[in-house]
């Protein structure tokens, strides 16, 4: 596993990713945009982890800078800048078009699959 590898999720903003206390129809929520950046990080390398072995986050810095509204298509990227022994260190970002709806970083560590 090397730095240089990416992943991509396209997701439409359905029910289950909007959060409605903020009044009208909602908006896409920050916990969701944060499930989809780890998801999507997890993704992107599951194909190269040992038998027996998965990742799971342990550590997450996003801003959320901007709304998408419900029906609006999202894309989250994800890009693995490091890689440290057991530790897998991410810069993560999701966009509505040319819109930047979050970035920061996500790290990850590659554990035993105990399932």
């Amino acid at each position: 596993m090397r730095p240089g590898l990416e992943g991509r999720l396209e997701r439409v903003v359905e029910a289950d990713l909007i959060t409605r206390h903020v009044g009208g129809a909602g908006t896409f929520s920050t916990p969701a945009m944060i499930g989809l950046m780890e998801i999507t990080s997890h993704r992107s390398v599951e194909g190269l982890l040992a038998d027996g072995e998965t990742t799971v986050g342990y550590e997450v810095h996003v801003r959320h800078l901007a709304a998408a509204p419900p029906g609006s298509t999202i894309v989250v990227t994800t890009r693995l800048n490091e890689v440290k022994g057991n530790k897998l260190y991410f810069e993560v970002a999701c966009r509505r078009g040319d819109t930047l709806i979050g970035s920061g970083t996500h790290k990850r560590a590659i554990v035993a699959a105990n399932y």
